[in-house]
């Protein structure tokens, strides 16, 4: 007979906010921080099945190098006992927060202090397990537009799993999925700041009186609405977005259910960049000249004087599945139609495919998108490529075989009962 299993579930979350200077990432300023608009978390969801434990971490940063990351998970993978396929970390992606990195004042010593708070939130919750249930809940939310030229397309999936005692049905913890740019604070903005999922998960937070676990989807396309498109919104701005946000939350309505089947793993698959003979790097330098494409150049040439035609990036693809819905998500800040391929080709809203999971390296356009070029495709990565490791973007097929891969995954799982 088929012994069955016990499912329980844990949650936490810590202050990581710094009470010293750092350097603002997301954006360029040339002042470092100079205050605190609202505090930054770290928050923990553990689930425990059997012998194995599977955790879900959101952090309000703009989002660590999948090396960083990897020490976070490394770190909490050995607390917990368990592999690090089974630790998956989300970023907010808000513009406000610490630099974790040596290009930032106090970035190592951030990095640090944000380990060991992780560390400590993680240590928490996991001497308070409990018997749990969940719910899936699905509604939309309008508070994103696509930000490139002539797009159109977003994905309004406003997603929702509950957690709950077994016991009583009292919440643990709420886990929402939006999709949306999450940096409507304009550049002049010197305080540290979750932007409008901060101001969101602290009204929900006051209403409902338990937690409330953002998780930031496929928003690489899609910005606020009331922002241009680089974001710069006002205070007035921020408060209305984080406001109807609040709102369309408030429309979930959850029925809870035993967990039947919770499973989490990693697959990973191989990206491609390809880069620019001398030709193609001073066309692309004429096509967008800015002040950081010198320092691209120089990569560039460095690379072609080690021979190197291609950068080759081992790539991993994670999944948490729940009964009937999957949250997955890749580093990459992915464009939006990559998500909803993936929800249409599954045949299921309930599946995530979200970016800025564990770790953060640059965007990652559909096809379509990649040929037209633009901020995304080519621009950004004169800024971003001494974070993400490639002077151009991830070949143009890259978004159909992180969808081929998703899907396909998915299909071996629905039916599986493990």
């Amino acid at each position: 007979m088929k012994e069955e299993k016990s499912y329980k579930a844990a949650f936490s979350q810590i202050d990581i906010t710094p009470e010293y200077q750092t350097t603002l990432v997301g954006r360029y300023r040339p002042d470092n921080s100079q205050g605190i608009l609202d505090r930054l978390y770290a928050q923990v969801l553990l689930f425990q099945a059997g012998n194995e434990i599977f955790c879900l971490i959101a952090i309000d940063n703009l989002g660590l190098t999948v090396p960083l990351a990897k020490i976070i998970r490394l770190k909490t993978a050995e607390i917990l006992s368990t592999e690090i396929s089974h630790i998956m970390l989300n970023f907010s992606h808000t513009h406000s927060a610490p630099e974790p990195t040596p290009f930032g004042l106090n970035g190592e010593r951030y990095f640090d202090f944000l380990c060991k708070r992780i560390v400590a939130c993680v240590e928490i919750a996991k001497i308070n397990f409990s018997a749990c249930k969940i719910g899936w809940a699905l509604t939309t939310s309008e508070i994103g537009e696509n930000r490139r030229n002539g797009g159109t397309i977003t994905d309004n999936r406003l997603g929702g799993l509950m957690i709950a005692s077994a016991d009583n049905s009292k919440p643990i913890a709420l886990i929402v999925r939006i999709a949306t740019h999450n940096n409507m604070l304009p550049t002049k903005n010197l305080n540290v700041s979750n932007d409008f999922i901060g101001v969101a998960r602290k009204k929900l937070q006051d209403y409902y009186g338990y937690p409330i676990m953002f998780l930031q989807g496929a928003a690489g396309n899609i910005k606020a609405i009331g922002t241009n498109k680089i974001g710069e919104g006002g205070d007035d701005d921020l408060i209305k977005v984080a406001g109807i946000l609040s709102e369309d939350v408030k429309k979930l309505h959850f029925d809870l259910e035993e967990i039947k089947n919770i499973q989490m793993f990693s697959r990973e698959m191989t990206f491609i960049a390809d880069v620019p003979s001398k030709e193609e790097a001073e066309k692309i330098a004429a096509d967008y000249p800015t002040q950081y494409v010198s320092e691209w150049l120089q990569s560039c040439e460095e690379l072609r004087f080690k021979g190197e035609k291609t950068q080759e990036f081992t790539a991993e693809i994670s999944f948490l599945k729940l009964n009937k819905g999957c949250i997955c998500g890749v580093s990459e800040e992915i464009f939006c139609e990559l998500a909803l391929d993936a929800q249409d080709r599954a045949n299921n809203p309930l599946l995530f495919l979200n970016g800025y999971t564990n770790g953060c390296t640059g965007y990652l356009p559909s096809r379509e998108e990649w040929y037209k070029g633009g901020y995304e495709v080519i621009e950004s990565n004169f800024i971003n490529h001494k974070y993400n490791g490639h002077v151009m973007p991830y070949r143009a097929e890259t978004a159909d075989q992180i969808v081929d891969l998703v899907v396909r995954e998915w299909k071996r799982l629905k039916n599986c009962t493990v």
